[in-house]
């Protein structure tokens, strides 16, 4: 399943393209609207959980730029793919430093919109994380590979992850920069933990979740519906 936002102040465009995409994407893809930068950045900081997958943005949201926003997505959150809206038919300069996948101008053409969501799907599905570079507790910096992961704690400032082989990397990050950079399979779980779904054996809300390794962690109020959704997938 797709998470799809959708980011633009004007009403009516939100409503015409959330009718589309619920229309041709419904089995698919979760929609869900903003109409300000304040309110994308928030929701991506604070609400997501890693979870959106592509973002149709408007350039112009206001005072806010939405190119500069976009190039902020692509630096923080580099798996989100997004596609940018105009109300201009002209392209600003400087579009495409944020790397979009698609530039739509307004008003807004089914077929152009569907083609872009198709391609911007199929980039996701196509992209996967293999390893990642981090920096250990003690400034050494080395690589950890995703498939071997099976949670990871946070441990004061920094962050323990636990993999296979009874393997335990102390690494000098927050759990949510790391989650940041994993794939979208590797979740919060509760405010101190994230998990590899991969690697879970069992999940319940009374009980948390059981892992590879015999290890268990637990699932907060807050995360358990993320984390019965994204097990469904996992297992569909």
């Amino acid at each position: 399943m797709f998470h799809i936002v959708i980011c633009d102040d004007d009403p009516v465009i939100c409503e015409q393209c959330r009718q589309m995409m619920d229309s041709h994407y419904k089995k698919q893809a979760i929609t869900s609207v903003l109409d300000s930068a304040a309110g994308l950045r928030e929701w991506l900081s604070e609400k997501d959980n890693g979870l959106t997958n592509i973002i149709l943005l408007d350039i112009a949201l206001g005072e806010d730029d939405g190119i500069e926003l976009a190039k902020e997505i692509r630096r923080d959150y580099p798996q989100i793919k997004v596609i940018l809206l105009s109300g201009y038919a002209q392209l600003a300069s400087n579009v495409f430093d944020a790397d979009p996948v698609y530039f739509l101008s307004k008003p807004i053409d089914a077929n152009k919109l569907y083609a872009s969501v198709d391609r911007a799907m199929k980039m996701v599905k196509n992209q996967e994380v293999k390893a990642i570079t981090v920096t250990g507790v003690g400034g050494k910096i080395f690589r950890i590979k995703v498939d071997e992961v099976i949670c990871i704690e946070t441990s004061g400032r920094n962050c323990k992850v636990y993999m296979d082989n009874d393997q335990i990397r102390d690494v000098s990050a927050k759990l949510s920069e790391l989650i940041k950079m994993m794939p979208d399979y590797v979740i919060a779980t509760h405010q101190s933990y994230a998990c590899n779904l991969h690697k879970v054996k069992a999940f319940s809300k009374e009980d948390g979740i059981d892992l590879a390794g015999g290890m268990n962690i637990p699932v907060s109020r807050r995360h358990y519906k993320n984390v019965k959704e994204k097990l469904a997938m996992q297992l569909a």
